[in-house]
């Protein structure tokens, strides 16, 4: 809370940096015998032997170490935008530029012969980085303030043509009639900006933002959403499609079932994506209203703008979209990648979970060695052969699975995963976490599990977790919830169906009163 008030403190730095300039301009303006703001330039009132230049240099300081200030917070908020990362450096160069301006080569008044200082001043004055700055705020927003920066980029340019002529004029010390005019009409449009643009930030944030493609080519990501959104044809069930902005990018939830229903939330499989959730969804949306999350960081519909870097960062990035979807408790059920999630939220946050079904999850035992040698050699060789044979040793050899493995594929291929999230594996669960794990818990893993020895994972957590059910699920491996659904469906729905001994006891009482 502190970093984030801090933060937007930062970014208010924009708005008052402009506010003293064009204030300290007026009131310096005023407080010069004989000046016009029409036809003297506003360096003039900082120039050496100005009656104003002692107090317009000391606040032209102020505000430019304001817009320091400003670059660095845009630079923090600029996640994985370059362009941002452009603008915020197009700010700190306009700062360090002006301070230079300000404070060692200002120029000297009308009548007095050019020296070095002149020449500097005239160089310094240029300023290539005000309409930089400009520039990059068209590439890195949309909408209408897209637009605004456009029509900036001719406020600064425009005037500046205009009053090209003035400056022989003004070396020979002669009259330079709308040459100040048409100054403060360049300065006063971009400081405007830059105040808008720090309230943008402020108070709308990455929402008005460009978003860059989390893909490595559009060719690659358009190949990619192709196979997803054939794989989301096999959805038995009408669905809708929400996107959920939070602090690590865009949240892609597939939500289908009965508005009135209880919430369930499913967590994935890793690579898989939300559709490969088709053989149980209809069973799922029959009594309860399901919200199938794509997983920040892996290759889906969600677009990251920031690396989730643990499983904390998992923690806040699954509960800011569960407010952002206005969830409270919900029922939460993870399939192996999903359910290492899942078992890690429900000791992180209890409190908003109500049940809890882990499907062959990750974390109740190390992986084995062929599981991590074999996806290793998938992510760092990703070819149609590696993903096919890694994925039919974890069982899914039937032809039907060909295009789920194919946007697999295309996926590791294309899109462009942050490394830290890359590093992010399925640590082991500690036992005095499901010691003290207060959810009631469901845990079903095929007989034939791959990627750990099923009978031990489930014994361990029959030990630890105090509110346990959990089974082996026979002829499967790690292809358990395709292949044998029909099991899957049915046991998960007599978990959530069932009655906790303390709802029961709570029920009786309030009949009873």
């Amino acid at each position: 809370m502190y970093a984030r008030t801090l933060h937007k403190g930062l970014l208010a730095c924009g708005i008052l940096a402009s506010l003293t300039y064009v204030a300290t301009d007026i009131a310096a303006s005023f407080r010069y015998p004989g000046y016009s703001m029409t036809d003297q330039a506003v360096s003039e009132l900082f120039a050496i032997g100005a009656p104003t230049s002692p107090i317009v240099v000391s606040l032209f300081t102020l505000s430019s170490t304001l817009v320091a200030a400003f670059g660095i917070a845009v630079w923090a908020a600029s996640g994985h935008s370059r362009a941002l990362r452009w603008l915020s450096l197009m700010l700190l160069a306009n700062a360090a530029n002006s301070l230079v301006l300000w404070n060692f080569f200002p120029m000297h008044m009308r009548g007095v012969p050019p020296t070095f200082t002149d020449a500097m001043h005239g160089v310094l004055a240029i300023n290539p980085f005000v309409l930089m700055s400009v520039v990059f705020g068209i590439a890195a927003f949309r909408g209408s303030f897209r637009a605004y920066s456009a029509a900036t980029v001719l406020i600064v340019l425009v005037p500046a043509f205009l009053s090209f002529s003035d400056i022989s004029a003004f070396a020979a010390n002669q009259p330079t009639p709308g040459m100040g005019l048409m100054e403060r009409v360049a300065q006063y449009g971009y400081q405007l900006w830059q105040a808008i643009l720090a309230a943008v930030l402020v108070r709308e944030g990455r929402q008005m933002m460009v978003e860059p493609s989390a893909f490595k080519t559009s060719d690659g990501e358009v190949k990619f959403l192709a196979a997803y959104d054939r794989e989301m044809k096999r959805w038995p069930v009408p669905y809708e499609e929400l996107d959920v902005r939070g602090r690590f990018g865009t949240t892609r939830v597939v939500v289908c079932g009965s508005p009135s229903a209880p919430p369930l939330v499913l967590l994935h499989g890793y690579m898989a994506t939300s559709a490969m959730w088709w053989p149980n969804i209809a069973a799922f949306s029959k009594d309860y209203r399901v919200y199938a999350i794509d997983v920040m960081g892996q290759p889906s519909k969600s677009r990251p703008d920031q690396p989730v870097r643990n499983v904390a960062d998992f923690v806040s990035w699954l509960t800011a979209t569960l407010d952002a979807l206005h969830l409270d408790r919900v029922f939460l059920a993870g399939m192996s990648f999903g359910g290492w999630l899942a078992l890690n939220y429900a000791v992180a946050a209890p409190q908003r979970v109500r049940k809890l079904v882990l499907l062959s999850p990750g974390g109740l035992l190390p992986m084995a060695r062929q599981f991590t040698v074999r996806g290793m050699f998938m992510v760092w060789l990703p070819t149609r052969r590696t993903v096919n044979s890694f994925f039919g040793w974890l069982g899914f050899t039937d032809r039907s699975y060909s295009n789920l493995l194919e946007m697999v594929y295309l996926g590791l291929k294309h899109f462009r995963m942050p490394i830290e999230t890359a590093r992010i594996m399925p640590a082991v669960v500690s036992d005095e976490a499901l010691r003290t794990m207060k959810v009631p818990t469901l845990l079903l893993i095929g007989d034939h599990e791959v990627i750990s020895d099923a009978a031990r994972a489930l014994d361990r957590a029959r030990r630890l977790i105090p509110e346990f059910e959990g089974e082996l699920v026979p002829g499967c491996r790690h292809d358990m919830c395709a292949t044998r659904h029909d099991i899957v469906d049915t046991r998960v729905l007599e978990f959530l169906k069932k009655t906790r001994t303390d709802e029961r006891t709570a029920t009786t009482e309030r009949s009873v009163a």
